[in-house]
């Protein structure tokens, strides 16, 4: 890869780091569904299955691309399939990402039981 590419890419990120940092502020946590939907099936066409994991891709890059923390929770469902809803936390503070992450965890049982 070219040095000039690098550090576009290089100044991208940062710049997606320092939105999603404002984003999240000192206290918030950003909840997004992991992937797209339910798995495809399998036999899909390939251009299906290419704009399932196209899709899946943009939802799964955001906390990679600003350095942040992310965890995926099964508190979904999608023609009756679980799915994964993601918590994205602010960058080095894993341990209040995990806390809301077992709090949205125990919220969602408590839902389940009746």
């Amino acid at each position: 890869m070219a040095v000039a590419a690098v550090a576009a890419a290089n100044a991208f990120r940062d710049e997606a780091t320092g939105r999603l940092a404002a984003l999240l502020g000192d206290d918030a946590v950003l909840v997004l569904p992991t992937v797209p939907g339910a798995a495809p099936l399998k036999g899909l066409p390939p251009g299906r299955v290419a704009w399932f994991r196209n899709r899946a891709l943009s939802l799964l890059c955001i906390a990679d691309l600003g350095r942040l923390p992310q965890v995926s929770l099964p508190l979904a469902q999608t023609d009756g399939c679980p799915v994964g809803i993601s918590l994205v936390g602010r960058r080095r503070d894993d341990k209040a990402l995990l806390a809301a992450a077992a709090h949205a965890d125990a919220a969602s049982a408590i839902g389940q039981e009746s």
